[in-house]
């Protein structure tokens, strides 16, 4: 029911949700309507006004004891967060003194009380003031309440009064540091809602009332006849700015009530975003491993097929490895297809000599053929021949090859069966300076297949000095590699340091 406050010694006093704690005790949390009330900030005086029992004076009396309290160590009925500043004096003239034996009426029983507030007052000091001026001439006695709310103003003093004086509504206008406040009043059920409205006057609804309760029109207009222009004018604007304040609060509630959607609304649809992100990292991950799995296994098979293909040396040998090749091929192809499509474009049409990247083997190999009427492409891989479809085909530039200075020219090498070699066989040497360890490494791999197919014992590896980052890893893939029978730095006139000599298993 209560909240620890933030103490200070200087700055403005804000009581959020405060409750009157007697009344929070008889009434119960429900049925005691809390308040908002500022004092201290950019205004150090409240102007008060609103109908008879509408809550006014609760308004002095918890301000003033929430304030005690907070000073005595207390913990008050008000919302976390409030703020309660420390004053050294804090005075009171709350209702009725007026005494018979002492001939004291109200209105003399209120200016002695503030008679002896202004004799002691040294601010810091807190003012609560209830009715001020009231009890005597209405003229006479607004003039003095203007008088006695100015001279506490001046002298430094954070100052609550209530009052029925409509004169005193417009010193919110003329004295800076002055602020107007209201206790608000249904005109539809002629009762007090006991909200307190910071920054709006009170109105008259006297004329409201009295029609209601059923005095005559007749009367009620004889009435308002009797009020000047100017006062016919600030109910006019009173009530304007009590219907647009109406508006605003609703249009307030109505905004909180949007932006608490848009906040729900902005939380299921980050976490949809993060289930789906997480499940189609689930999907790249399950399809990579898949893919990866697939392409061991295709090695596996190219692996055999190889050493089978060494193991027997007749053309019709030859042929039926090429056979088996190219069914291999178009089985992974089939089988891929739908998992990772290979990089580049499928090309519509394709020259003699033109470089293209078998997508079933991931191999690059060259056009020795055109399409033939059912669109499939003579390909030479390494020496061996495939027929292709071109939609198994991607558009590739060749890899880039290179002599390295001093390295032994490639001998003369037959087909499997004793078939000279042709001009479209691999370099003997492959240059992969100027590459990434990724690129270069998926280099290598195409064209130690290639020269595995071409029948080359050795071939070399030129990656230059450098940092040597690039020499580790060519050596460090080629220690794993099925197809590397071993390898070496390159010696004296072979390009030493710069290049790697490997030995093939062929």
């Amino acid at each position: 029911e209560a909240a620890e406050p933030h103490l200070v010694a200087d700055g403005p006093l804000e009581l959020r949700r405060a409750r009157h704690p007697l009344l929070l005790h008889h009434l119960g949390r429900e049925r005691v309507v809390p308040i908002d009330v500022t004092l201290g900030g950019a205004f150090r005086t409240l102007v008060i006004t609103g109908p008879n029992t509408g809550g006014k004076t609760v308004t002095l009396k918890t301000v003033g004891l929430l304030t005690l309290m907070a000073q005595a160590g207390l913990h008050i009925p008000a919302a976390p967060g409030s703020v309660v500043r420390v004053f050294p004096q804090v005075f009171a003239d709350i209702g009725d003194e007026q005494s018979i034996e002492q001939s004291l009426s109200t209105f003399s029983s209120h200016l002695r009380s503030i008679v002896a507030i202004l004799g002691a007052l040294a601010p810091p000091a807190l003012v609560l003031l209830d009715e001020i001026g009231a009890g005597t001439d209405p003229t006479e006695g607004a003039a003095l309440a203007r008088a006695i709310i100015e001279t506490l103003h001046e002298r430094g003093a954070c100052t609550i009064v209530t009052t029925h004086y409509s004169e005193l509504k417009t010193l919110a206008h003329e004295l800076p540091g002055v602020e107007n406040a209201s206790v608000e009043f249904d005109p539809e059920t002629l009762r007090p809602t006991f909200r307190l409205l910071m920054g709006q006057p009170g109105r008259s609804n006297a004329f409201i009332i009295a029609a209601r309760l059923g005095l005559p029109a007749a009367v009620v207009e004889r009435a308002r006849g009797y009020l000047s222009r100017e006062q016919v004018r600030v109910d006019e604007l009173l009530a304007e700015l009590t219907r647009d304040r109406a508006r605003a609060e609703r249009d307030r509630e109505e905004a909180e009530r949007l932006r608490a959607e848009a906040g729900a609304l902005r939380e299921r649809f980050a976490a949809e975003v993060a289930h789906l992100e997480a499940a189609r990292a689930e999907a790249l991950r399950r399809a990579r491993r898949e893919v990866e799995e697939a392409v061991r296994q295709a090695r596996r098979e190219v692996a055999a097929l190889l050493e089978e293909a060494r193991r027997r040396r007749t053309p019709e040998d030859a042929r039926e490895a090429r056979r088996r090749l190219e069914a291999l091929a178009a089985t992974w192809a089939e089988r891929l297809g739908g998992e990772a499509e290979p990089a580049g474009e499928a090309p519509q049409q394709v020259e003699v000599g033109q470089a293209v990247l078998v997508a079933g083997l991931g191999q690059t190999g060259r056009v020795v053929a055109a399409a033939n009427d059912r669109g499939e492409v003579e390909v030479e891989v390494g020496r061996v021949r495939l027929r292709v479809p071109l939609a198994g085909l991607r558009l590739r530039p060749a890899p880039a090859v290179a002599t390295a200075p001093g390295a032994p020219v490639a001998p003369r090498v037959e087909r499997a069966g004793g078939l000279p070699a042709t001009a479209e066989a691999p370099s003997p040497s492959l240059s992969l300076r100027g590459l990434t360890v990724d690129d270069a490494l998926l280099e290598v791999d195409r064209y130690l297949d290639a020269a595995v197919l071409a029948g080359l014992p050795r071939v070399t590896l030129i990656h230059g000095k450098g940092t040597g980052a690039l020499r580790r890893a060519v050596q460090d893939f080629l220690r794993g590699h099925p197809h590397v029978r071993t390898f070496r730095p390159g010696g004296h006139g072979e390009g030493g340091e710069g290049v790697t000599v490997v030995e093939l298993d062929v």
